[in-house]
């Protein structure tokens, strides 16, 4: 049985927390307003039921744990635990959290606990295993009434954002910033996703920690807060610092070294290499060390001029300009 709800929700759906409450993306603060609780697993068409203690040891238990927002691109495997009430039904899979909507075409926002915290209700993953007796008709339940991909006002950038959320490049909190001249920070969190989703992992730290990649998480005196995808990224060859000390992990990048950024993922996966010239009037005005990879990007339509007949390689770069390279980029090196 196939339930898609539409849940009033209890927190602001147009800006999304990065975390909340487990009660909170439930929508449910009260475990007397559960009515049924259902334990099953999606690769099989039972589920079990808990009764009214396991109910409220359920929801008691995971009611104040903290879940964090993440863009879950995988199907909903494993067990799933549906919460029912008068007027609505949502359910936390176990492997996948709250599943509270859509972000664009084949995505889903979800509402995930840390594993420490996740470990405490994987008895019910027992419980469902080791019942005797399950009742048939699958119980899956995924929330398709809101999608959370916010798009760009500029019609050009639209598609690129779309399709961005789709391969499961574009990040949520970039999603109000596409006007904004881009950081360095950030186009190392776009270049990041690339290499991850090309490499068929869900995050860059997976890729690195699967594949042994070591790197220093504070080797910038300006990064002790900045995402890994700065560090891991250096650790790869692909970005350096300001110095041998600074990252300036806010700073704005300029788009003749988002082109030379671009070019070293690029490295990684193809042959790059170019016998054309730039025609551009402010030609000249690229730097050296960067011509090359400016040209190339250019020859293959990764990053065109910001008109035909100049290409500002010292002007800052919009998160909807870097969104639309990096897909470009990505579709090239597929």
């Amino acid at each position: 049985m196939l339930v898609l709800p539409t849940a009033a929700s209890a927190y602001n759906v147009v800006d999304l927390p990065e975390s909340m409450t487990f009660s909170e993306a439930m929508g449910i603060f009260n475990a007397d307003d559960i009515t049924r609780v259902t334990v099953s697993d999606t690769a099989e068409e039972k589920y079990i039921e808990l009764d009214r203690d396991g109910i409220r040891t359920f929801f008691e238990t995971a009611m104040n744990m903290t879940v964090e927002r993440r863009i879950n691109a995988t199907p909903f495997r494993g067990i799933a635990v549906n919460v029912y009430t008068e007027s609505d039904v949502k359910s936390y899979y176990l492997n996948s959290g709250v599943q509270i909507g859509l972000y664009g075409n084949e995505n889903y926002v979800c509402y995930k606990l840390n594993d420490e915290d996740t470990a405490r209700l994987l008895y019910l993953d027992s419980d469902y295993k080791d019942a005797q007796e399950k009742a048939n008709g699958e119980e899956i339940h995924r929330a398709v009434g809101n999608d959370f991909l916010k798009l760009p006002s500029a019609p050009w950038a639209k598609p690129f954002a779309s399709e961005a959320a789709a391969k499961s490049l574009l990040p949520y909190e970039f999603t109000d910033k596409y006007s904004d001249n881009i950081t360095r920070e950030q186009f190392c969190v776009l270049l990041g996703n690339l290499i991850a989703v090309h490499e068929n992992y869900v995050s860059i730290e997976d890729y690195m920690r699967d594949t042994g990649g070591a790197y220093l998480r504070n080797y910038f005196e300006d990064c002790t807060d900045a995402d890994d995808a700065v560090n891991i990224l250096f650790a790869l060859g692909i970005v350096n610092g300001r110095d041998e000390t600074h990252f300036d992990p806010g700073g704005m990048i300029t788009r003749e070294e988002a082109a030379t950024l671009l070019c070293k993922v690029a490295e990684r996966y193809i042959w790059i290499d170019t016998e054309t010239y730039l025609s551009y009037s402010d030609a000249d005005s690229v730097s050296p060390w960067a011509r090359f990879y400016v040209t190339w990007a250019n020859e293959y339509g990764i990053m065109t001029g910001i008109t035909d007949t100049e290409f500002a390689p010292q002007n800052g770069y919009t998160v909807e300009q870097a969104v639309a390279t990096v897909v470009r980029l990505y579709d090239l090196i597929q």
